[in-house]
């Protein structure tokens, strides 16, 4: 008779979506004798046509499986066990405020051969410390305090703050 949806469209061009859908029902009836219960309406998914029941599927749990699995639930008010910790800077760690006095301090983010201000990817301090430090570097050499091209000699044996030979990610010199 039909051997598939195709059959059943090639028989009934012309007609309606609602003649189509009971044409096809009343044809299947005699294939599926459990279709009973079912609509008439089909649906669509992905170009195929599936069954929509009007009935909602009844529940044939007990009470005591229902308490088991309300035991077997995660707990709500857990926190995620996934979550990393939040990262700051050194400087927003130990609430350290760069100024332009402070020769010293200033001096660890400073190059000893070049004089130039390391980046943001070696020392690892947030975008707004890194904007202070820079600004008070500068403030600083203009003052006289710090010397524009190399590290102040009495500063060069101080500890280090991070490793300029590894960055967070590699740069161009």
């Amino acid at each position: 008779m039909f051997r598939d949806v195709s059959d059943v469209r090639d028989r009934c061009i012309g007609r309606s979506t609602h003649t189509l859908s009971h044409y096809v029902a009343g044809k299947l009836r005699c294939f599926l004798p459990y279709s009973k219960g079912m609509s008439r309406n089909l649906a669509t998914l992905g170009g195929g046509e599936v069954w929509r029941s009007r009935e909602e599927p009844q529940s044939e749990l007990t009470e005591d499986i229902q308490k088991a699995r309300m035991k077997d639930m995660p707990v709500e008010d857990m926190q995620n066990p996934f979550v990393r910790e939040k990262t700051q800077c050194i400087m927003c760690r130990y609430k350290i405020v760069p100024d332009y006095k402070n020769v010293k301090l200033l001096s660890q983010f400073v190059s000893p051969y070049t004089g130039r201000v390391y980046g943001r990817h070696i020392t690892r301090l947030c975008a707004t410390q890194q904007a202070r430090l820079e600004k008070e570097i500068m403030k600083s050499q203009s003052a006289g305090f710090m010397p524009y091209y190399f590290k102040d000699v009495a500063f060069v044996k101080d500890p280090k703050l991070f490793d300029p030979d590894h960055p967070i990610r590699p740069h161009r010199f």
